[in-house]
């Protein structure tokens, strides 16, 4: 397959269904992001199955598309049915075969959903298609939201987006559980390369939480005393933290606020994973501490901007519309597992609908409206009992009783965890 090194024309890609309502700026940025790129005939351009994170969008010439149960049907670029992506659908449904020599593109899933998104929004506003002028606000929180996408577009392909990193110490300890191949020794090894959150480790073994007589003095001790599971918890809890913080005294508050939210819903999701055996505890309160780390990003991409540019109404609307795609894109590159990913992208969406097996990202939903119980916040959502995520769960009866009953129980939680993460 040979590639030429050239750009498609901005015409070109406008054809497109999903790129048709992007303005000329972002466009023009993507367009400098993607290749025109030309294969012969007889070319397997998707293979059925596959998990490649790019859309493949024909320009000319003619592709065979073919499913598992061997039904199939040509597309030719230019035509109604060539304006969508080939085989967008993850894990591949179709084998994509050329049937001429053929020009194409292909763009990053993940860059090309937090365009789309910022679009749909619009798009679905209940002031779309009026005529009228945008207020001032209005315009300031579309150019604000417009300088992110421009900048997640213009450094993602070119592999210089900086995103929030997690240390080496959190991401090998995960990957060590993950195996199952490291012993403790091994594992209170890796620890101890970060000598700030071997002491927290520590410490946290000798916390009243554990309520044992005789302190622990060793990395491995402390992981005999809390296990391997929280172990890998609370060295991510000491990690995330790190990321909760900004210059900024007005973002500052923001991430204070936020910390609270995840550790929250973090603890409220542990319980419920309690309630329903199918899930384990940990994992869930993992769910629900990483869910919201789009924001993060969000947070720290506004302290490069002038004062003058923020305002809250523009930080809000940026966060309301770019999170789940942000967070989603953040959990992948530290290599977390998909119902995390899922729980990050989808944990806003009260109505969510899928299949009758509950998720993570179920839990999280559920997590969040009990933490909005006796807020303001509850007012503008929808009752638990009426949301299909509480009909997938094996909660019982989430009356405003039970709510409060599962709310108490949540308080010791969360007492519990500002004592581990205060350490």
């Amino acid at each position: 397959m040979d590639t030429v090194s050239i750009h498609p024309e901005l015409e070109t890609l406008r054809k497109f269904t999903p790129l048709s309502s992007l303005s000329r700026e972002q466009l023009e940025l993507l367009r400098q992001s993607v290749e025109l790129e030309e294969a012969a005939a007889g070319v397997t351009l998707i293979e059925r199955g596959s998990r490649d994170d790019y859309s493949f969008f024909l320009i000319d010439g003619r592709v065979k598309l073919t499913a598992a149960d061997g039904k199939s049907n040509e597309v030719e670029g230019g035509s109604a049915s060539g304006l969508n992506p080939l085989s967008r659908l993850i894990p591949r449904k179709y084998e994509v075969i050329t049937l001429t020599p053929i020009h194409y593109s292909k763009i990053n899933n993940s860059l090309l959903d937090i365009v789309t998104s910022v679009i749909n929004h619009r798009e679905t506003s209940p002031f779309s298609g009026y005529s009228v002028d945008e207020g001032e606000e209005e315009q300031k929180a579309a150019q604000f939201e417009n300088q992110i996408s421009i900048k997640f577009l213009k450094e993602l392909e070119s592999d210089r987006l900086v995103l929030p990193s997690l240390p080496d110490v959190a991401l090998k300890i995960g990957k060590a559980l993950e195996d199952e191949e490291h012993n403790i020794e091994e594992i209170a090894a890796m620890i101890q390369n970060d000598p700030a959150i071997t002491v927290k480790l520590i410490k946290s073994a000798n916390s009243a939480f554990y309520g044992m007589p005789k302190p622990v003095e060793t990395c491995s001790a402390a992981i005999v005393r809390i296990g391997t599971k929280m172990t890998h918890k609370l060295v991510l809890t000491y990690a995330l933290r790190e990321l909760f913080k900004s210059k900024s005294k007005l973002l500052q508050s923001r991430m204070k606020a936020l910390w609270t939210h995840s550790t929250h819903v973090a603890a409220i999701c542990y319980v419920l994973a309690r309630l329903d055996k199918r899930f384990e505890p940990e994992h869930a309160m993992l769910a629900g501490l990483l869910h919201d780390i789009g924001i993060v990003a969000i947070l720290h991409y506004a302290e490069s901007l002038p004062p003058e540019e923020l305002t809250p109404e523009a930080l809000d609307q940026a966060i309301k519309r770019l999170r789940g795609q942000i967070g989603s894109l953040i959990l992948r590159k530290w290599g977390f597992p998909e119902e995390l990913v899922t729980a990050a992208l989808e944990a806003e969406d009260w109505m969510r609908q899928k299949s009758e097996e509950p998720d993570y990202c179920d839990l999280v939903i559920i997590a969040q409206l009990h933490s909005f119980v006796g807020t303001p916040l509850a007012i503008a959502c929808p009752a638990i009992n009426q949301v299909p995520a509480h009909t997938r769960l094996a909660l019982g009866e989430l009356t405003p009783k039970m709510s409060l009953l599962i709310l108490e129980e949540v308080e010791d939680q969360i007492k519990n965890a500002e004592v581990l993460q205060s350490i």
